[in-house]
């Protein structure tokens, strides 16, 4: 338990900030002001947090159980709609605050295995279940990304490299799952021209409503042995989540970059993980992203250059009708 000093009235005597009781109330009010401080897209997500306090604050006292106050806070939670917010409590089933994230409507809209075993051509690499890469029809190149955790994505040179002679690469992020953005950052380098601003990021970092921090800008630039500068196709869908998104917003400032798909979740700002007094974590977004255009795409997602879904019916045949239509494009 840590005590915060607010104020020495004399030798004697010390004042310190209030600890939150590990009662249903207690735990009530910590996660509640901890977002009410720290939690950065309100408004770009058009909630009013006061509001939804007085809402739910009555629905909570002393004989609260842990069931009730868990069904309260997801509720309120779930206003945000914020795919980088989530409860995980011991017992109980992980949740999480995008609500097409918890009911997975379109989730079967894309599978990976169907693009492995029907469009790559035979010679292909997997990378850790991570990074999938290699050739449809001889002359397309294909990268799919997971997620972007973990190290740096030493793959890169070798794959930018081995297609220097394809007339088009497709860079799949379709349900990428996030992770480390600068492993992002060491991907789109190679293929990036002169250093251009892909977006800012800017933390809240007081409790007051205003109070945000420094904005910091994030640029892409060259990096590596060699580029790719010819067309490029990146694939997105609703799934498209954080690092995922943040790498879109790198790869959209390139010229020869056409973005197919659906929006993405809309879920870009630093995901932090705070803890309440009774053990259950959750997560907030602790910071505002801004595009190179000046726009927040918080809350709706990014938005493609050309919007495309796949159809069950098209599934069920072992076709994958974005990447079809990427396919297209570049062959023309």
């Amino acid at each position: 338990m840590f005590f915060y000093i607010t104020a020495l009235a004399s030798c004697d005597t010390l004042l310190f900030e209030e600890v939150p009781s590990n009662d249903p109330e207690g735990n009530f009010e910590s996660l509640w002001t901890t977002f009410n401080e720290r939690y950065a897209v309100f408004d770009q997500r058009g909630v009013n947090w006061q509001d939804l306090y007085n809402q739910y604050r009555p629905q909570v006292n002393s004989n609260t159980t842990d069931d009730q106050l868990f069904q309260t806070i997801t509720s309120m939670l779930a206003h945000l709609d914020d795919a980088h917010v989530s409860l995980m409590a011991k017992g109980k089933t992980f949740w999480r605050g995008h609500k097409e994230f918890r009911e997975q409507t379109y989730n079967l809209l894309f599978d990976f295995g169907l693009i492995w075993e029907n469009y790559l051509d035979p010679n292909r690499t997997n990378i850790n279940n991570q990074y999938f890469y290699g050739t449809i029809n001889s002359d397309i190149g294909y990268l799919f990304i997971n997620h972007l955790s973990g190290d740096e994505p030493q793959f890169i040179d070798e794959m930018i490299s081995s297609m220097q002679d394809k007339k088009g690469i497709i860079i799949d992020l379709r349900h990428n799952g996030g992770g480390d953005f600068t492993n992002g950052e060491v991907i789109v380098s190679r293929f990036a021209g002169q250093s251009t601003l892909a977006f800012s990021g800017i933390p809240k970092n007081g409790p007051g409503p205003n109070d945000f921090g420094e904005t910091t800008d994030y640029f892409i630039q060259a990096e590596g042995p060699a580029q790719y500068t010819k067309p490029v196709i990146v694939l997105t869908d609703r799934y498209t989540l954080s690092a995922g998104e943040s790498l879109l917003l790198y790869f959209r400032v390139l010229p020869n970059v056409t973005v197919i798909g659906e929006n993405t979740a809309g879920a870009m700002g630093e995901r932090i993980e705070k803890e309440m007094p009774n053990g259950w974590v959750y997560s907030i977004t602790g910071q505002l992203i801004i595009a190179a255009d000046g726009n927040s795409y918080e809350g709706p997602g990014i938005p493609p250059d050309v919007q495309a879904v796949n159809t069950f019916e098209g599934m069920e045949m072992g076709k994958d009708e974005v990447l079809d239509l990427a396919i297209e494009r570049l062959q023309q």
